[in-house]
């Protein structure tokens, strides 16, 4: 019984030691109060709220000039690609250019210089020779798409 009273000792021994350090570690991350008057306290909220928004303000001026920038890039690439896409488009036949005029001038474009979309112009076949024995005219040329 004596071992178990000792270590009982030792236990609550330690659980106080424990206690007290911790209290201690409380009362040194606890900082000091400050006080201040309501009219100081508006006064910092005032001025944490005007640096806000003047760092708002530039960042909505940055964003609109970044906008502004882009949407002419993209104006100015449109207004080229529309140049280039007449050019490719006069020689294509009207089912076609009804299908590209779905599409923005840029993927027009795309479509067009894409190696696997070129159309091939209209070739002439030669003429066919006479046979021995023909029995009527055979057509001289054949168009061919």
């Amino acid at each position: 019984m004596s071992d178990e009273n000792k270590s009982k000792e030792a236990t609550e021994d330690q659980h106080e030691e424990v206690k007290e350090n911790s209290q201690q570690d409380a009362s040194e991350k606890v900082p000091e109060k400050i006080s201040l008057t309501q009219k100081e306290l508006d006064g910092k909220l005032a001025d944490a709220r005007r640096k806000a928004e003047a760092a708002q303000k530039e960042t909505q001026k940055k964003y609109d000039d970044l906008l502004a920038s882009i949407e002419a890039k993209e104006k100015a690439a449109n207004d080229a690609a529309v140049e280039q896409v007449e050019a490719l488009r006069k020689d294509l036949p009207e089912a076609i250019t009804k299908l590209l005029d779905k599409l923005t001038p840029i993927e027009q474009l795309e479509w067009l210089r894409d190696p696997e979309n070129q159309i091939a112009p209209k070739k002439q076949i030669p003429e066919l020779p006479e046979g021995a024995g023909s029995h009527g005219k055979q057509r001289k040329s054949i168009n061919v798409v």
